[in-house]
C-alpha cells in the first residue's frame, strides 16, 4: 500500500514538473473526485478564504493557476513519511519551489488576486487592508529573491481508498515564515 502512495505522489509531482495546462484532466486523475475535496495553500487562513480551495472544479482551478505561475515544484517522493490505516493514509513530506519566472510576467495574476482579497465583502476594511499588504509584501519578497530561488516548503495530505486506487482528499501546502 505504501508504495502505491509513493507512486502517486511521484505522479503528483510529474504533473507539477511539467505544468502543462493541456494534460489538466490526466493531472486530476490522483484527485478524488468527489466535492469535499480541498486543496489548502500557502495563504490559507480561513475555510473559503483566500487560498482555501474546496470541491473539484476549485482545485482544479487552482492547479491549472500553479501550472501556469508557479515555478518548479521538487518533492521529496521518497522521503516521505506515509501512513495507512485501512482505507485512508496521510503523508507529510517537504519540497522547493524555484522561481522560474520573472515576477513581470506573474504581476498581472498578482494584482488581480490582490484586487480579490480588497473586494471581500466578508472581511472588514482593517482586515481586508492587512491580508492585502502582507500578500503585497510576499510578492515583493519573491521578487527580491530573484528567479532560481528555491523556496522551502512542507506538502502534507489526506488520501482515501476508492475503487482499489489511491486519491488525494485534502492536501496542504505550508512555506516557514521567511
Amino acid at each position: 500500500m505504501e508504495e502505491d502512495i509513493r507512486e502517486l505522489l511521484q505522479q503528483f509531482q510529474d504533473g507539477y514538473k511539467e505544468r502543462d495546462v493541456t494534460k489538466l484532466d490526466e493531472f486530476m486523475t490522483p484527485f478524488h473526485q468527489q466535492d469535499d475535496i480541498e486543496l489548502i495553500g500557502i495563504g490559507a487562513a480561513v475555510r473559503g478564504g483566500h487560498e482555501w480551495f474546496e470541491g473539484a472544479q476549485a482545485v482544479r482551478e487552482i492547479i491549472e493557476s500553479d501550472c501556469t505561475y508557479w515555478g518548479d515544484v521538487v518533492l521529496d517522493v521518497v522521503g516521505a513519511k506515509i501512513t495507512v490505516l485501512q482505507n485512508v493514509a496521510w503523508l507529510s513530506t517537504s519540497g522547493t519551489l524555484a522561481q522560474t519566472d520573472t515576477f513581470e510576467k506573474a504581476l498581472p495574476f498578482y494584482l488581480n488576486q490582490m484586487k480579490e482579497l480588497l473586494e471581500n465583502e466578508e472581511q472588514p476594511a482593517d482586515t481586508k487592508l492587512m491580508e492585502a499588504t502582507h500578500f503585497g509584501m510576499r510578492r515583493l519578497r519573491e521578487r527580491q529573491k530573484g528567479v532560481g530561488y528555491e523556496w522551502p516548503f512542507v506538502l502534507t495530505a489526506v488520501l482515501v481508498q476508492t475503487d482499489d486506487a489511491w486519491r488525494f482528499h485534502t492536501i496542504h501546502w505550508s512555506v516557514p515564515v521567511d
